[in-house]
């Protein structure tokens, strides 16, 4: 009886071994299909560009896939891209940086003072109101031609897309948990860090996500309209020199700064608030 107790035993572990294997190798196929399915459109569109290059449309308007991958090993081997990389590195996370910092503190603080709100809201909307590429020039005049210029310009695209969201954060606090906190004791110094700061949070990540490629944008347009060096010069000499696999090349670094921005901050993200997926307030997957 033992001994057959104990087979039932082994039997039993390896049965639950084998289920656990099956389930994890049936997750890695899952996460696999889930990457083909998002890789599957990119692939696509790359197979149809390569095929439509020469016959559909003329190279020298749409260079093909494999001619500006051998425009990127040529600029990265040869290390002429690499100082144009390093300008326009400096420029976006130095725009990014002081636009994520101005926006955070000004709308925190019109968010908490609706005396502040009613006496500022009005200007800042009127300034959101002109279109930033026209401030270039007068940015230029300003700064000068180098990277203050192009830091200035993205610093203001970057700043009203987080004021905003830090300020809808912040005035969307409930009144009531506000009271009860007060009523509880809390000073204000609590009342910032344990109400305000975890409700606007999402607020602020969404904002510092939404303007990653404004700030690109910004950067780029500052070093078109005059630069000495940076991605957006590179970009419009090979645009002016009909080199249309050089413009790609520049924007598929730039697709890069993007994604690695994007990366970096999806990671802040879902550190910051892993407290809305434990307490069940995340997204739900249909």
């Amino acid at each position: 009886m033992n001994e057959q107790q104990a087979m039932s035993e082994v039997a039993s572990r390896s049965s639950i071994a084998s289920t656990r294997a099956g389930g994890g190798l049936g997750a890695i196929g899952e996460t696999a299909l889930q990457w083909f399915v998002k890789l599957l459109p990119g692939l696509a569109l790359l197979v149809f560009w390569q095929w439509a290059s020469g016959r559909l449309i003329k190279e020298i308007y749409v260079s093909k896939p494999t001619a500006v991958v051998a425009r990127l090993y040529e600029l990265f081997s040869s290390g002429e891209i690499y100082p144009h990389l390093w300008i326009t590195g400096q420029e976006l996370v130095l725009g990014y940086v002081i636009g994520v910092a101005g926006g955070v503190f000004a709308g925190y603080s019109l968010g908490r003072s609706p005396r502040l709100a009613r006496i500022f809201e009005p200007y800042v909307m009127a300034f959101y109101g002109i279109p930033k590429i026209a401030l270039a020039p007068l940015f230029i005049i300003w700064f000068g031609i180098g990277i203050g210029s192009k830091v200035a310009l993205a610093s203001i695209m970057v700043f009203f897309l987080v004021f905003y969201n830090v300020f809808a954060g912040v005035r969307s606090v409930d009144r009531e948990l506000v009271n009860l906190t007060l009523i509880m004791g809390a000073n204000q110094r609590q009342l910032t860090y344990h109400v305000f700061l975890p409700a606007a949070a999402p607020f602020v990540m969404l904002g510092m996500r939404l303007a990653i490629p404004y700030s690109v944008i910004g950067v780029i347009v500052g070093e078109f309209t005059s630069s000495v060096q940076g991605l957006g010069l590179f970009i419009h000499e090979a645009s002016s020199t009909y080199d249309p696999a050089g413009v790609f090349a520049g924007i598929v670094i730039l697709l890069g700064f993007v994604t690695i921005a994007n990366l970096i901050a999806g990671a802040i993200e879902r550190r910051l608030l892993r407290w809305r997926t434990l307490s069940g307030s995340g997204p739900i997957d249909a």
